[in-house]
């Protein structure tokens, strides 16, 4: 009987330390062990989010993103793809200042229309992200860097079909990219 106890608790240990080698070599091939980083991204997604004094929407699901943190003037410094809810999106829009009027007309003129974004794989991103597609929109906002220097930030979004347009899907596929600005 003390064989069968012995036998039996060796097993369960060499289970237990496959399932630990097999969970670690899982996050193999992640940048910091994040299975939301894509290849070739070298800041951790919150490092980047701070530095650019953007936050995700809180109920942002499929989060997939890309990093660079020496982006040459014109460069892409972080991609990130996602879904969220269209309440979370407005508050989103609102809260950061990207879209002040209008939240729930977003086809009023001011902002690009169509397949919007730029293309999720020339932007390094993983995840089998798709393009953002029509009806959508491409909102544009410039701001100061907190070194000072100007970056680029674009949220292309779904929009709602032409029954309700210009409105934000009710869940909605989201692409966020902040571009270092050219320097003239």
């Amino acid at each position: 009987m003390r064989g069968l106890w012995w036998v039996a608790g060796s097993g369960c240990f060499l289970a237990a330390l496959g399932v630990g080698l097999w969970l670690g070599f899982m996050d193999e091939g992640h940048p910091f062990g994040d299975a939301r980083a894509c290849e070739g991204s070298d800041v951790p997604l919150q490092q980047e989010l701070d530095v650019i004094r953007l936050a995700l929407p809180t109920d942002a699901e499929n989060v997939y993103y890309v990093t660079h943190s020496t982006a040459a003037a014109g460069g892409v410094r972080l991609a990130v793809a996602f879904r969220s809810t269209s309440q979370a999106m407005q508050a989103y829009l609102r809260e950061n200042k990207i879209v002040t009027e209008g939240q729930r007309n977003l086809n009023d003129g001011r902002f690009e229309l169509g397949d919007v974004g730029a293309a999720p794989s020339s932007l390094g991103l993983c995840g089998n992200v798709a393009q953002i597609q029509a009806p959508a929109v491409l909102i544009d906002k410039q701001r100061e860097a907190l070194d000072g220097q100007e970056e680029i930030v674009d949220i292309a979004l779904q929009l709602s079909p032409a029954d309700r347009a210009g409105s934000i899907r009710p869940t909605t596929s989201v692409l966020l990219t902040v571009t270092e600005r050219s320097r003239p």
